[in-house]
C-alpha cells in the first residue's frame, strides 16, 4: 500500500531515499483537507492567477487542468493543480456562499439535508425542514419550542425599520391562518382567519365544540359578537343579555348619534327579525315611539316635542260618531242613541254596530255628546241626556231641559271617565210623557284618551 486509505496521503516506503519529499507531500495533503475550505464552488476552469494553497471545488463540466475533476477539490501547490478526491463524510465550507456541505459519495449536499444538522446556510435558505427547541419538532409542527417566554424584537442591529411584524400566510380563503391557545394540548381559543378571510375569535370548553365569539368582516370592518355582521348591521350581537356598567365616575351613558335631523337615531325591536317597535329620533329630532303589526305598516304611538317636552299621543284611542237617520225613542225610558257612523275611529275603539265605545287600554278618557230634538206628534215635557258606563248611568253627566222646541232644543254633555281595558261607554236619552227623535246628522258622540 502506497497511500493511506482515507485521506490518500503517500506513505514512506522502506529504505526509500528522499523520505522528506514523500513526507512533505503528505503534510501538504493533510494541510489541504483538514478544516477543508474552498474559495468557491462555481469555477469550471482554473482561475488565472492562483496563489499557493488555493482550493476550489470544481464545478460540473470542468475543463483545462481540471478536466474530469467535476466536484473534486482542486488544490494549487508548488505551481501546479492537484486533484483531491473526496471521501464520504468530508465536509467543506464554501467561502463565497457560506455553505457548509458534506460529500455523500455522489455529490456535495448541504449538511442539514444530509444528516438533519442545523447549519447557518440551512437556517437561511430554506433547506432546514424542522427545528425543535427543548422539544421534538415533527412533520406537522416543524417549529416546536418549549419555553417560559419567547421574544420577537425589532431589528436594532442591522438596523431595521423599527417595526416588528409576524406574518401568517395561508394558501386559500378556505384554509386557516390563526393562533391556537391550548390547555394540556386541548384547544380553548382560536383567533385569526378561520376558514375564510374574516378575522374571527372562537372559544371552546373541551377542544371539540367551538363557539364563535367575534367576527370582523374583511370588507368593511363590521363586527359580530356571537354572530355575523352585515352591510346594515355594522355591530351584530347574539346574546341573552348585555350589560353596560358604570366606570369609576359612576356614570353610564350610551350615545347614538346621527348626521342630520332627517336621519334616524333609534332602537328597533324585532320578533324573529321582523320589526314590531321603534323608538328614538325617527326622521326628525323629536322623540318618537312607533309600533307595527307586520314590519310594514307603522303607527306612531307618541311623540315628545324636542323644544317643549309636550307629548303628542297620536295613536291614543279617539273617535267621533253620529246618527245619519232620525233615531226614534219611545217615552218614559232611557235608551241608547243609535250612533252608526264614524268621522274617524283611531284604534277602532268605537263600535258602530253597538253604538258604544270600548276602552282598548286603561286610562283617563274625555267624552262629549250632543243632539237636536225632533218631535214625533206631541212635544214631551222633558228631554234628558247622559253617559252610561258598563250599562249604568254616570249621574254627573246627566243634563236635561224642560223647554222643548221642535228642531230647536239642543242638549250637550261632557265627562272625564277613568276606565279599565274593556269598559264600555255609550250616550243615552230619555223623553218624558211623549216620544220623539234624535234628529239625523245634527248630533255627535266623541271621545279620546287623555292620560
Amino acid at each position: 500500500m502506497t497511500d493511506t486509505p482515507h485521506l490518500g496521503m503517500p506513505l514512506i516506503a522502506a529504505s526509500q531515499s528522499q523520505k522528506h519529499v514523500t513526507h512533505n507531500q503528505a503534510i501538504v495533503i493533510l494541510d489541504a483537507i483538514v478544516m477543508l475550505s474552498v474559495i468557491d464552488s462555481m469555477h469550471t476552469a482554473p482561475p488565472g492567477s492562483p496563489a499557493e494553497g488555493d482550493r476550489y471545488k470544481a464545478g460540473s463540466g470542468a475543463t483545462g487542468a481540471w478536466a474530469a475533476w467535476d466536484l473534486n477539490i482542486a488544490l494549487y501547490t508548488n505551481g501546479q493543480w492537484v486533484k483531491l478526491t473526496p471521501k464520504k463524510g468530508w465536509t467543506c465550507f464554501d467561502e463565497a456562499s457560506g455553505a457548509l456541505t458534506v460529500w455523500t459519495g455522489s455529490g456535495w449536499t448541504d449538511l442539514a439535508a444530509a444528516g438533519g444538522y442545523l447549519t447557518i446556510t440551512a437556517a437561511g435558505n430554506g433547506t432546514l425542514t424542522k427545528l425543535g427547541i427543548l422539544t421534538a419538532a415533527d412533520s406537522t409542527n416543524r417549529l416546536a419550542v418549549k419555553s417560559t417566554a419567547a421574544l420577537f424584537s425589532h431589528d436594532d442591529v442591522t438596523p431595521g425599520t423599527g417595526d416588528m411584524r409576524i406574518v401568517l400566510n395561508k394558501s386559500a380563503a378556505g384554509k386557516d391562518a390563526a393562533f391556537n391557545f391550548q390547555d394540556a394540548f386541548s384547544t380553548r381559543a382560536l383567533f385569526g382567519l378561520l376558514g375564510d378571510d374574516n378575522f374571527t375569535i372562537k372559544v371552546s370548553p373541551d377542544g371539540s365544540a367551538f363557539k364563535t365569539a367575534i367576527v370582523i368582516d374583511k370588507s368593511n370592518g363590521h363586527i359580530g359578537i356571537n354572530g355575523s355582521p352585515d352591510s346594515n348591521n355594522w355591530l351584530a350581537v347574539n346574546a341573552d343579555g348585555i350589560l353596560f356598567n358604570k366606570d369609576a365616575s359612576g356614570d353610564m351613558r350610551v350615545t347614538i348619534n346621527k348626521s342630520a335631523a332627517a336621519k334616524d337615531a333609534g332602537f328597533t325591536l324585532q320578533d324573529n327579525f321582523s320589526t314590531r317597535a321603534l323608538f328614538g329620533l325617527l326622521a326628525d329630532d323629536n322623540f318618537t315611539v312607533k309600533v307595527t303589526p307586520d314590519a310594514s305598516t307603522f303607527y306612531t304611538a307618541l311623540t315628545i316635542d324636542k323644544s317643549s317636552g309636550k307629548i303628542d299621543h297620536t295613536q291614543g284611542a279617539k273617535f267621533s260618531a253620529y246618527v245619519n237617520f232620525d233615531d226614534y225613542h219611545a217615552a218614559g225610558a232611557w235608551a241608547k242613541i243609535g250612533f252608526n257612523n264614524a268621522n274617524h275611529n283611531d284604534q277602532n275603539a268605537f263600535s258602530a254596530a253597538n253604538s258604544n265605545f270600548v276602552a282598548p287600554v286603561a286610562g283617563y278618557y274625555l267624552f262629549g255628546a250632543h243632539f237636536v230634538f225632533k218631535k214625533n206628534a206631541t212635544l214631551p215635557t222633558e228631554v234628558d241626556l247622559a253617559f252610561y258606563l258598563n250599562g249604568s248611568i254616570v249621574t254627573q253627566s246627566e243634563v236635561l231641559t224642560k223647554t222643548i222646541v221642535d228642531l230647536g232644543t239642543f242638549l250637550h254633555t261632557t265627562a272625564v271617565l277613568k276606565l279599565s281595558a274593556g269598559d264600555t261607554v255609550d250616550a243615552r236619552t230619555q223623553f218624558i210623557t211623549n216620544d220623539g227623535y234624535v234628529a239625523a246628522n245634527t248630533n255627535n258622540f266623541c271621545g279620546a284618551r287623555i292620560a
